[in-house]
């Protein structure tokens, strides 16, 4: 009788404060019993590994707070943000574009700093040892850029050997060891490309790595409703081919996911069907929509910022 007393009082103070108008989410957290402060990740540093990130843009930014080149030869290259493929921009913008030109594209962190460490060049290949050079230069520079918490790995290659010997997975676990929160991506080899049908054992490295958070994509079917998603058939599913760990560790929004890309690199040249408008925000004029456990992890990588 107690608590039902306490869900009255609180169904009260819900319309009460509602009033007529859109509930902020301070108003929600006090109304589950919380602090009014909604977190958007200020002081945690992201490490985005991926294409790069563009920066300039007068209407979804980023706080970018170092960008280290690993596609110039065998030394990283400090360098001004760019990404010449998109795929980057991309994921940095699902993790923490500010959303000033359109608040409902924001990231979902919007106030973290972000580290591009670019490992893909123009055509969105790139080499493994660069992404370990990479994962060891943010263990190497963790308390430096403002801090860097967590990695986000939206890439990855089949898996040749056992986790225990791959090398870009010791890579991971030496940032999990150095206390930096590693989310890999879970591949998007969900399918049989000749039968469509779903298969199992399609985990990419590094998403077999134990301490990684790995990552598949669940299609939200456009809704705010839970009992009409599911995991979408390209989602590779576990369990990981040779070692048989259970993965992916969870989903996150991956289908149809609009954001950010850079308007002058590769995907946004080639494939101008990627290109999204939206008629409510005419002045954004460089938003894609993109499906695939690439976003689903830059998801996933927002919220453990948060």
């Amino acid at each position: 009788a107690r608590e039902t007393r306490k869900a009255k009082a609180r169904a009260q103070r819900w319309a009460k404060m509602a009033n007529g108008r859109p509930i902020g989410t301070g108003q929600l957290r006090k109304l589950q019993g919380l602090d009014g402060y909604a977190p958007t990740g200020r002081g945690v540093g992201v490490a985005v590994i991926d294409s790069g990130i563009e920066q300039d843009s007068d209407d979804l930014s980023f706080n970018i707070s170092g960008f280290v080149d690993f596609t110039q030869g065998p030394n990283p290259v400090y360098s001004r943000p760019y990404d010449d493929y998109g795929h980057g921009t991309f994921v940095a913008s699902m993790i923490a574009n500010d959303g000033k030109g359109g608040g409902k594209y924001q990231g979902l962190a919007p106030d973290v700093h972000l580290i591009g460490l670019k490992v893909l060049d123009k055509d969105g290949s790139g080499s493994t040892s660069a992404v370990i050079q990479a994962i060891e230069f943010a263990i190497q520079h963790k308390d430096d850029f403002g801090g860097i918490d967590v990695i986000n790995l939206s890439l990855g290659h089949p898996v040749f050997e056992s986790a225990a010997t791959d090398p870009l997975v010791k890579a991971v676990e030496e940032a999990h060891a150095a206390g930096i929160v590693v989310v890999a991506s879970a591949g998007n080899f969900g399918t049989n490309p000749t039968t469509h049908e779903v298969g199992y054992g399609g985990i990419t490295s590094p998403g077999n790595a134990p301490s990684a958070i790995t990552v598949g994509a669940v299609d939200q079917k456009n809704t705010p409703r839970r009992d009409d998603d599911y995991v979408a058939p390209f989602s590779s599913r576990g369990p990981t081919w040779i070692d048989g760990f259970a993965k992916p560790d969870i989903v996150a929004p991956g289908v149809g996911e609009v954001s950010r890309l850079s308007d002058h690199s590769t995907l946004f040249t080639l494939y101008p069907e990627l290109h999204y408008n939206d008629n409510r925000h005419p002045n954004l004029t460089e938003l894609a929509k993109l499906s695939g456990t690439s976003m689903a992890a830059a998801a996933a990588s927002g919220i453990v910022a948060l």
